[in-house]
């Protein structure tokens, strides 16, 4: 973070349509969110919706800030336990975090480490690390809105428990059903409602999460070389692979083969 004094750095800093993550270590920022006033002092975390504007920040301010597309935030764990609450946690920011001093100073020191490795050139695992404390980060902050928020929002009304409940079926069956249909099924519930429960939670499509879901997969698979780009296709289900290069191309920018060579750089 090189500019956070102003209203108008963070338009340019924060994409609404990203997940943004906040801990104020000093100073306040103000955020308008719908007809409510946000207000954040030294402590406080939050992941900014993406109805939220700033409209004034204290001279003093100084924060801790990530951000990054959802489709990183949730594809990029190192780890696929908690299978669908960080991508509602992803998804919007249910309230403000007031932190301990002691998980203050993890947090910040979590955020210093990060911005380190960012900015290295000195270690050929940079991009390896820069993940490890980007989720290191990620899963800190699941924890502490389970941790403080348990009193403040039910995580587990109906429409998040089918939102769950159909991320863990997409990590489960993606490399074979690639359809809405097929989950909302499975769930006993209408493609539309469906469609509404999961975008309400995690701020996309139920068919663009099957997209990542399968993009991820095939991420992990064309790692190993011992793999043709044909027999990766067949995994994943697509019916040559011409069918699995076009789609890998659509959300990628690249083919797969590209990307394969890519990896060895």
């Amino acid at each position: 973070m090189t500019d956070f004094k102003s209203v108008k750095s963070r338009k340019t800093l924060m994409n609404p349509d990203w997940f943004s993550l906040l801990v104020v270590v000093s100073g306040t920022i103000y955020f308008m969110d719908g007809a409510s006033t946000v207000s954040l002092s030294h402590g406080d975390m939050y992941a900014v919706p993406n109805t939220a504007e700033v409209i004034r920040v204290t001279p003093s301010l100084k924060v801790c800030f990530i951000s990054c597309k959802r489709d990183f935030a949730i594809t990029n764990r190192f780890s696929k336990s908690g299978i669908g609450y960080i991508e509602i946690l992803t998804g919007y920011s249910p309230f403000v975090i007031s932190l301990t001093q002691t998980e203050i100073s993890y947090l910040i020191e979590l955020f210093g480490f990060l911005k380190k490795k960012i900015i290295s050139r000195d270690s050929i695992f940079q991009e390896e690390m820069v993940l490890l404390y980007f989720n290191l980060i990620l899963y800190e902050f699941s924890g502490l809105c389970y941790k403080h928020g348990e009193n403040k929002i039910d995580l587990h009304c109906r429409t998040e428990k089918i939102s769950m409940r159909f991320m863990t079926l997409v990590q489960q069956h993606c490399t074979v059903h690639h359809n809405v249909s097929f989950y909302a099924e499975s769930l006993f519930v209408s493609k539309g409602h469906l469609g509404k429960a999961v975008r309400n939670a995690i701020g996309m499509s139920a068919k663009h999460y099957i997209e990542v879901a399968i993009i991820s997969e095939a991420y992990t698979l064309l790692a190993n070389d011992d793999l043709t780009i044909t027999q990766i296709g067949e995994h994943l289900n697509f019916r040559n692979s011409s069918s699995f290069s076009n789609f890998f191309k659509k959300h990628t920018k690249l083919t797969p083969t590209q990307y394969r060579l890519n990896l060895k750089f």
